[in-house]
């Protein structure tokens, strides 16, 4: 395994001394809220679901969780949770690391990144389920978080002896066979089609995976995922197909069979009904072999474009909205873990994928650039000196989009216009609006640009006050600002003091708090400048500025 930091082997040794577990940190999910960013996690994380059914984004994979179940996040990961029944969702994330004594001083040395407990099992990579033990696990967690903030250090202590008791036995219960757990029971299938999609495959055959009835395994299945199991292998084939055509450029017997069908015309069918365009019409349009480096912003204005890269960052959490639409059809996908983190990883996947023209953000070290320069042509985005619009232009006379362009772009400004319209009466008086940033304990002016020129330039609104740097909670409760627009970074050091201030004195003394007139942003649109950011920006405001606004 690689840390990300530094690309090498971890030093963790499996021979060495026994383990020992910290636990840092207890954050209690009782009720979801609008699904929103992804969280990254700076210790390993241990998610325990008490009552209801989520489905849990981890990094780029998606499992789903029922009640009684619990899954693992190593540190320097995302995750995120979503529901159909957000309220009766009751979880507990406790943060921690394990530490193992060096034999040959004695000393501690820290834990693998993955999960290192039970590795060669997999626990890291699946849902934990540990039935007849969910009346105990759950009196543990009580009782690990009601020590765990006892003024009592005796107390405290038992809380951290708990937690080791808790890990025990949800790692024992790892290894026992998942039975007949109906959730469980539909990852195995849902895997299995993921991995064998070209494989013929069955109803009957899916239903025994998942050993259950073919009837009740239909039944189950829509219920899980809103389409019937051939409906939903069909979807992963003709995606993939997506993928083949664009990658490798082959022939369409070629890449019907490698995705399942040994009929070419009755796949092209299929992928005209679900696309709209025959495989063929489909590669002449998306002919370029254009890569994208460094941030996923770029893909905000390949977009409006109707253009799909060749090769692109993409990340449930740092490329959240990108990576839902393109993922499927994007052929190379370059490491996007904090934007571009690692970067000679990306550097030598660009190099094998040998695109046409490669377009990278602003700001790339020279080494990079040199680096870019010797695998393709280069166009580095200049969109925060020149503005968005005219790096849409720009771009687009480059590409020989200018239709696009422009049709983009007139769809834009009758939507301003509309939406300017739509809040006259409420933005005729200039409401004095804050924006701000949240990161570790420290508020700050937010000074996105995007976000400026969508609140102060497009709508007129009065900005409460200028500046960079941080504020006092004082100060803030001074300006007297209609609305605060806070944005709150997802690290679980950020999100544990945002869930202290939110009952501070001072937190609620503050008018535009007691008022109900906090809108709290997500990171995508809010922090991206791009065509396709401001755009959803936009469509945004009226639900802040609506009378039913939280």
């Amino acid at each position: 395994m690689l840390d990300p930091k530094t690309d090498q082997p971890d030093q963790f040794q499996p021979g060495g001394g026994p383990w020992t577990v910290r636990l840092w940190d207890i954050e209690i999910i009782k009720g979801l809220r609008q699904p929103g960013d992804q969280r990254l996690t700076l210790h390993s994380a241990l998610i325990v679901l008490l009552g209801g059914d989520i489905l849990m984004e981890r990094d780029q994979q998606t499992l789903r969780m029922s009640k009684g179940s619990a899954c693992f996040c190593p540190k320097n990961s995302t995750f995120g949770m979503s529901a159909e029944s957000p309220a009766s969702v009751n979880a507990m994330v406790f943060y921690f690391s394990v530490y193992q004594a060096n034999q040959a001083d004695e000393g501690l040395r820290h834990e693998l990144r993955e999960t290192e407990m039970n590795r060669e099992d997999g626990v890291e990579e699946r849902i934990i389920h540990f039935p007849g033990w969910e009346d105990r696990a759950a009196l543990l967690c009580r009782s690990v978080y009601g020590h765990f903030y006892h003024k009592d250090k005796i107390k405290r202590w038992k809380a951290q002896l708990d937690f080791q008791e808790l890990l025990y036995g949800i790692i024992t219960a790892s290894g026992h066979p998942a039975g007949t757990d109906k959730t469980q029971a539909l990852e195995r299938a849902r895997n299995h089609m993921e991995e064998h999609y070209a494989d013929e495959l069955t109803m009957d055959q899916l239903a025994g995976i998942a050993e259950l009835s073919p009837k009740y395994f239909a039944e189950v299945f829509r219920k899980a995922y809103g389409l019937s199991a051939m409906e939903y292998l069909t979807q992963i084939r003709l995606n993939k197909a997506k993928q083949l055509i664009l990658g490798t450029g082959g022939r369409l017997r070629d890449v019907a069979h490698q995705v399942g069908y040994k009929d070419e015309f009755y796949f092209s069918r299929k992928f005209k009904k679900e696309f709209g365009l025959s495989p063929t019409a489909y590669s002449r349009s998306k002919q370029n072999k254009l890569a994208v480096y460094g941030s996923s912003s770029v893909l905000g204005f390949l977009l409006p474009l109707q253009i799909t890269p060749y090769a692109a960052p993409l990340h449930p959490k740092w490329s959240r909205s990108y990576y839902h639409a393109l993922a499927s059809v994007v052929p190379v996908h370059l490491d996007a873990y904090r934007q571009n983190y690692n970067k000679r990883m990306n550097l030598q996947k660009l190099a094998d994928s040998r695109p046409e023209l490669i377009i990278c953000a602003s700001g790339v070290e020279a080494w990079e650039q040199e680096r870019l320069e010797k695998i393709a042509p280069v166009y580095e985005m200049k969109a925060e000196t020149i503005g968005w619009e005219s790096q849409l232009g720009e771009l687009a006379e480059l590409l020989d989009k200018k239709k696009e362009a422009q049709n983009w772009l007139d769809g834009f400004h009758a939507r301003e216009t509309e939406i300017r319209n739509t809040l006259r009466d409420r933005l005729k008086e200039s409401p004095r609006i804050l924006p701000l940033c949240l990161h570790l304990d420290q508020m700050r002016i937010n000074e996105g640009r995007g976000l400026r020129e969508v609140l102060f330039e497009m709508m007129g609104a009065e900005n409460a006050l200028s500046g960079v740097g941080p504020i006092r909670l004082e100060e803030l409760a001074g300006l007297r600002a209609e609305h605060l627009f806070l944005l709150v970074r997802q690290d679980t050091a950020t999100l544990a003091y945002w869930a202290k201030l939110q009952s501070s004195p001072q937190w609620l003394g503050i008018e535009a708090v007691r008022a109900g007139k906090v809108h709290l942003l997500s990171s995508y649109p809010w922090r991206e400048y791009s065509p396709e950011a401001i755009w959803r920006m936009l469509g945004e405001l009226p639900a802040c500025f609506s009378d039913k606004s939280p």
